[in-house]
């Protein structure tokens, strides 16, 4: 029962609409957070872009999770259509593709210096990006930070390189 016309001209419709299908919040650690803006920070690159091909990368692997859910307990009762878990495994599952067809298929020239954070953690001091990388860290750091694989952050007045939500899991970081 979806009035399209109301779908397309009133946004408080559409945040009633999107909180029949999803959790309204969803855990982020200690914190819970709006469901959307959970996605929204997970699907974001290290510029800040979330590309509507990601989000939906996600849902749909998130709803595959979720119907596969209700096959395997028909009387299983969620208060959403798709759940908090759903969401997290398709996250997990657009984050392990991203590596695979953005990062390593589209930027091979820059995979070998991508792949040495593999496994490893999410920030980097200046000083710790310099063992990682080597000599030419600078141009390899403005490489990564143009393709959206790191951002430059100030943490305590500090430089900080830190791998965003959406490749951190794809990468293995901890």
């Amino acid at each position: 029962n979806v009035n399209f016309y109301a779908l397309e001209s009133s946004a408080s419709y559409r945040k009633a609409s999107f909180s029949k299908i999803f959790p309204l919040t969803i855990a982020d650690g200690d914190k819970q957070i709006s469901a959307i803006e959970w996605i929204c920070n997970r699907c974001a690159d290290g510029r800040g872009v979330v590309t509507p091909r990601d989000v939906l990368d996600l849902l749909i692997r998130a709803k595959r999770w979720q119907q596969d859910y209700y096959v395997a307990d028909p009387d299983g009762r969620t208060e959403s259509v798709i759940g908090e878990e759903a969401l997290q495994y398709g996250f997990q599952e657009l984050s392990k593709r991203k590596r695979e067809t953005y990062l390593e298929a589209e930027f091979p020239h820059f995979w070998k210096d991508i792949e040495k954070f593999r496994g490893s953690y999410t920030d980097y001091s200046v000083t710790a990006i310099q063992v990682l990388l080597g000599p030419n860290w600078k141009v390899i750091t403005e490489n990564l930070m143009a393709i959206g694989f790191i951002t430059k952050l100030k943490q305590n007045g500090d430089e900080v390189f830190s791998i965003p939500l959406l490749y951190r899991h794809g990468m293995d970081l901890s």
